[in-house]
């Protein structure tokens, strides 16, 4: 299939307006870009990811809708075959909710998708990563690493997929800004991820996110794709070839 079309129940809740993700995987003609449309007719707000930025879905997205760029996305993945030196933090699956992790995720993100979009509402997008954390509580899919120096000042959250770990979100508060802490997160992930013999971690950023883009290279994490990301508020007055 050459896009996938994904009704999200979690942002049609939160922002109050029928959701929908939309992933273009390859080359789209025309015609196939009408007959997407199509299929996105029942929702409000419509999210665009273009795998791998291909140019002509660009050019389609923009011809055909009045999407608007929101996010330019980088993936990044390092293969791992050694246990990391460093000490390890404590990991935790279905974890109980933890206000310091909450308050961590509210403080700390400052480049979102969210963020760039007129039509969402600032408080609601601005508390977003926090209801992302609360709602990955006591999930058994989900797992926290938590750093805690005297408290809890830090947080990893990642995921298990197809013998690959995906990190969702890593924060940590101010204070601990620039003492190796992000350093040893990563490597505990590392070593989790060596003895369960999971070859690949993966973890994505947004390109004017030059911090994190700069600490994923410089812990040895390789760029693997990029993906352009719109959204599309259908308007009234808009109308495809049927």
């Amino acid at each position: 299939m050459k896009y996938d079309i994904m009704r999200l129940d979690w942002d049609t809740e939160y922002f109050g307006v029928s959701s929908a993700k939309v992933v273009l995987h390859e080359k789209l003609e025309e015609c196939e870009f009408n007959q997407l449309l199509q299929g996105t007719e029942e929702f409000q707000f419509v999210t665009f990811t273009n795998i791998n930025n291909n140019p002509f879905n660009n050019y389609l997205i923009g011809k055909m809708t009045s999407s608007f760029l929101v996010d330019t996305n980088m993936q990044f993945q390092k293969k791992i075959t050694y246990k990391s030196e460093y000490s390890s933090y404590l990991i935790e699956s279905s974890c109980e909710e933890i206000n310091e992790v909450i308050q961590i995720a509210s403080e700390a993100f400052n480049y979102s998708r969210f963020f760039n979009d007129p039509n969402l509402d600032i408080e609601a997008a601005k508390k977003i990563y926090a209801n992302w954390v609360k709602n990955s509580f006591e999930k058994p899919d989900k797992y926290f690493i938590l750093a805690e120096e005297n408290g809890i000042v830090g947080f990893l959250l990642f995921s298990l997929k197809d013998d690959i770990v995906t990190i969702e979100l890593i924060s940590l508060s101010a204070q601990a800004q620039g003492k190796g802490i992000g350093t040893k997160l990563i490597s505990t992930l590392e070593n989790f991820a060596y003895e369960k013999e999971i070859p690949v971690i993966r973890v994505g950023t947004q390109v004017d996110n030059i911090q994190a883009v700069n600490c994923y290279l410089n812990k040895g994490f390789t760029y693997n794709e990029k993906s352009s990301v719109y959204h599309y508020w259908p308007r009234k007055d808009f109308s495809y070839e049927r």
